[in-house]
């Protein structure tokens, strides 16, 4: 019926079948049916105004979930570096170590946000130092012959991140070692997870380089010497050149030029 342009009124007769009632209308009976009434101006104006919000909606939305979200943990990352940076109670951790698993720490170094050196020392390990790990760090077992045992230093470690946020490139990793190290030392574990973040995941958020496969962004390399107090400097460096990219921190997260051109044909 809306093909002729006709409302239905009330049915002329009914056809009942097991799933439902097929209505019968007379188009040329007028307690049928009625001619529908046209709509105004401003009501088609209205209409497809409607419908070009919901198509922009819609492409959006895809947009978003292609390549949006991307931008905006991009934004995220770059506001999270620059309110860090203006706040004064947090200090950057690295350390060197044996190795990744139930691994000692032979290098640790503290600094604050002034790049002003809290504590860097050698560590004298309980184990050797294997020989490819050393090519890594360069820290060979001559060399932390002399230094101080973990339990030594521990309290200087303690002191140095008292009621501090603590940043680590890859926070996980340097945690998981310092409680190792307080187990195997039987001493206080520090509780970092509850006062740290992972610069390297800020990193990764910042420069984007989202897997598809892994549904994850891809780690960055710090590119630093791989001696605790130079990780240090260089994470300092890194979370510095991610706040001072503020092309579009201001901004709501735009839609791209070529969506905003679909959704204008």
């Amino acid at each position: 019926m809306g093909e002729l342009g006709l409302s239905p009124l009330k049915p002329s007769s009914v056809i009942p079948t097991r799933k439902y009632d097929v209505l019968l209308y007379d188009i040329h009976n007028p307690e049928c049916c009625r001619p529908k009434r046209k709509p105004t101006q401003k009501q088609l104006e209205t209409l497809a105004a409607n419908r070009l919000k919901v198509k922009i909606k819609r492409d959006y939305q895809e947009w978003y979930r292609e390549v949006g979200f991307i931008e905006k943990d991009r934004v995220r990352a770059v506001k999270c570096a620059r309110e860090q940076l203006a706040q004064n109670d947090w200090v950057i951790l690295d350390t060197e170590t044996t190795g990744l698993y139930d691994a000692e720490i032979v290098e640790i170094a503290i600094i604050d946000r002034t790049e002003e050196t809290l504590l860097d020392t050698l560590i004298k390990p309980s184990i050797p130092i294997p020989a490819e790990v050393r090519e890594i760090h360069g820290i060979s077992d001559v060399m932390v012959a002399d230094a101080p045992t973990f339990p030594e230093v521990y309290p200087r470690i303690d002191a140095a991140l008292k009621e501090k946020r603590v940043l680590i490139y890859n926070s996980a990793f340097d945690i998981q070692i310092l409680n190792y190290c307080c187990r195997l030392h039987n001493l206080p574990i520090l509780k970092l997870a509850e006062r740290s973040d992972c610069l390297m995941e800020w990193a990764a958020q910042w420069r984007g380089d989202w897997s598809y496969y892994h549904k994850d962004y891809r780690y960055v390399p710090l590119n630093g010497n791989h001696r605790a107090l130079g990780d240090c400097l260089a994470t300092l460096k890194l979370m510095k050149r991610m706040a001072a990219d503020s092309d579009q921190i201001n901004c709501p997260v735009p839609i791209p030029e070529s969506k905003r051109k679909s959704t204008n044909q």
